[in-house]
């Protein structure tokens, strides 16, 4: 990637600079007092258009040959208002934007007023006329887009100057694009944006730099046309209290699947109530968002390749999980029926550590799909309804109407569930088995990269070398026949016996039943086994990290025997195999500690 690459709509889409109050188009007053090119204050280019005020009623606009605003977007000028504390109340219509057909035929909207507009200055507020209602209507209104300006009411006229002036006219989406950027180049980031934003001679008001952070109105898009390398940390986002717009016109999307968009230690926080500002992920790019928080914003929708991480949800709209993964996040006064959207029970497996706090209504997660069996990690509920049912308010709505699952849940606290006719039979109390492989030196130190390969023993409620009915091989999928196995998708299994060598090892299973799962295979053997197959269960099978650690969560009913061994013979320097035999107890689980020696 190159540079970092900043444009946006509204450049190319000028209705009047505002440079000159004569040319190349001429400016009618409403009321008394003459338009003026204003030099001694403005904020794009050189100049605006100004006016006098010692009325209590009037403005003024530019006529043009007629421009099309599209649906969705929206008329933008700046305004400026010297006097702020003589307007009328902004729903008194102190200060308008005016669009419409002609002198006789116009609309205007209530943008600011001495409530809102107290200490005063330029300000750039988008209207959308084609969705938004009118708040004052001359004749027919705004049949067409020909005249462009603004109307004032204030409470005495103004005698010493001009105080009403108006600066660049544009119309447009309001797109703040990113593409491009990289390490050797310098990462697309939000300041980046505003210094072109803010430069005299933009003035585009999209993402404008202000003290503490960055306001921000419009449509945020990262990767326009090509990737982008986003990178930002530490900033303040604020998003405008636009009012005369539709609901999804603040927005945050993510497209290019190459696109990278990191966030870290980013405040974001809506301004207003009717765009409260999206996130939308159109295009499964790697993005990472990480101690950020997210407060009063609108709805969020993330994809497979997003990893969310000690983040904050406050006071939000609904959040479409989409397969991400949510580690140590917090979700608090969610606004939604459902806070959380999980599209299965798989998605729903990769949020632990989570925090769910109610404000008194809606579920802290839904669940959608197929049912299956699942695990919970670490996750709390405050607030939720205390016992099963339907009150609207349970931590987990299982909104699945067939089937039956498992909920176990591994740390955290236990929910209060609601189901859609799915049964569910929620299994609380789940323990963890670790290994931790060290050598023998003294202090003993981390082995990383050894083996460890821990089986169900004889004994315990989990299979240890029981015949399986069958299995039947289609592609590399091999579907096992074995009754009453007990085990969950995402628990390991050694097979060994079958007749293809493609069947035997240790494999991760789909539970498809009470009596069978599947498990995928390496290569297509091209037709089923036979022989005498026997199914073990796998506790732990793995490489330690770099603390020498390999460990798993599970509930068991009742405490379990296993045996196995931990060996490191790949990558110097090697070690000698050592052996395990010990039981996790189902209460308190299993840990230990392994010492190998050098070979």
């Amino acid at each position: 990637m190159a540079v970092p690459s900043y444009t946006c709509d509204l450049s190319g889409q000028v209705i009047n600079a505002c440079d000159n109050n004569a040319s190349p188009q001429t400016w009618t007053n409403l009321g008394t007092g003459s338009d003026a090119t204003e030099t001694d204050y403005f904020i794009h280019n050189t100049a605006c258009i100004s006016k006098p005020f010692n009325i209590t009623a009037g403005g003024l606009y530019v006529t043009t040959s007629g421009h099309t605003i599209s649906s969705g977007q929206c008329y933008w000028a700046w305004y400026y208002f010297g006097c702020p504390n003589a307007l009328l109340s902004e729903t008194a219509g102190g200060l308008q934007a005016l669009v419409g057909a002609s002198s006789s035929s116009y609309d205007c909207w209530d943008v600011l007023g001495s409530d809102s507009y107290t200490y005063g200055g330029w300000r750039c507020i988008p209207i959308d006329p084609n969705n938004v209602g009118y708040d004052d209507r001359v004749g027919s209104g705004a049949t067409s887009f020909t005249i462009f300006g603004c109307y004032c009411r204030t409470s005495a006229g103004i005698s010493k100057g001009n105080p009403l002036g108006i600066d660049v006219i544009r119309y447009g989406r309001g797109e703040s694009r990113f593409s491009a950027g990289s390490l050797a180049d310098g990462y697309a980031t939000f300041s980046g944006f505003a210094a072109l934003n803010d430069a005299v001679t933009a003035r585009w008001g999209l993402i404008q730099a202000v003290d503490g952070g960055y306001l921000v109105q419009g449509l945020v898009i990262f990767g326009y046309g090509s990737a982008v390398n986003f990178v930002d940390s530490n900033q303040s986002i604020l998003i405008a209290n636009t009012k005369k717009v539709q609901s999804t016109f603040n927005q945050f999307e993510v497209r290019q699947t190459g696109s990278v968009v990191s966030l870290t230690s980013i405040s974001f926080l809506a301004l207003g109530t009717v765009a409260k500002g999206n996130w939308v992920t159109t295009d499964n790019a790697d993005v990472d968002i990480t101690s950020c928080t997210f407060t009063n914003m609108g709805t969020f929708g993330f994809l497979s390749n997003t990893t969310i991480t000690n983040t904050t949800f406050r006071g939000t709209g609904q959040i479409t999980i989409g397969g991400a993964t949510m580690t140590g996040c917090t979700i608090d006064a969610n606004t939604a029926s459902s806070a959380v959207i999980a599209a299965s029970p798989a998605h729903a497996e990769l949020i632990s550590g989570t925090s769910f706090t109610s404000d008194g209504t809606g579920h802290g997660l839904e669940i959608g799909g197929t049912a299956d069996n699942m695990t919970l990690t670490d996750c709390t509920w405050s607030g939720y309804a205390a016992t099963d049912g339907s009150t609207g308010n349970e931590a987990v709505y299982i909104n699945i109407a067939t089937g039956s699952m498992n909920l176990t849940i591994s740390g955290g606290d236990t929910p209060s569930v609601r189901t859609a006719g799915c049964a569910v039979t929620v299994v609380s109390g789940a323990v963890s088995a670790t290994i931790t492989v060290k050598d023998t030196s003294t202090p003993p130190v981390a082995i990383e990269g050894a083996m460890v390969l821990v089986l169900a023993a004889t004994g315990g409620p989990m299979p240890y070398d029981e015949t399986v009915t069958s299995i039947t091989n289609s592609g590399t999928t091999a579907t096992v026949a074995h009754t009453g196995h007990g085990m969950a998708t995402n628990d390991k299994v050694q097979i060994t016996g079958a007749s293809l060598y493609q069947n035997n090892g240790v494999f991760t299973i789909t539970r498809t039943g009470d009596d069978e799962y599947t498990y995928t295979m390496g290569s297509t053997p091209g037709s089923s086994p036979t022989g005498t197959i026997k199914a073990t269960y796998v506790a732990l099978n793995g490489t330690t990290n770099s603390s020498g650690v390999v460990t798993m969560s599970r509930v068991f009913t009742s405490d379990q025997p296993i045996t196995g061994r931990v060996r490191k013979s790949s990558g110097v320097p090697y070690y000698k195999t050592s052996t395990i035999s010990d039981t996790i107890d189902s209460e308190n689980g299993f840990a230990a500690t392994v010492l190998l020696l050098e070979d």
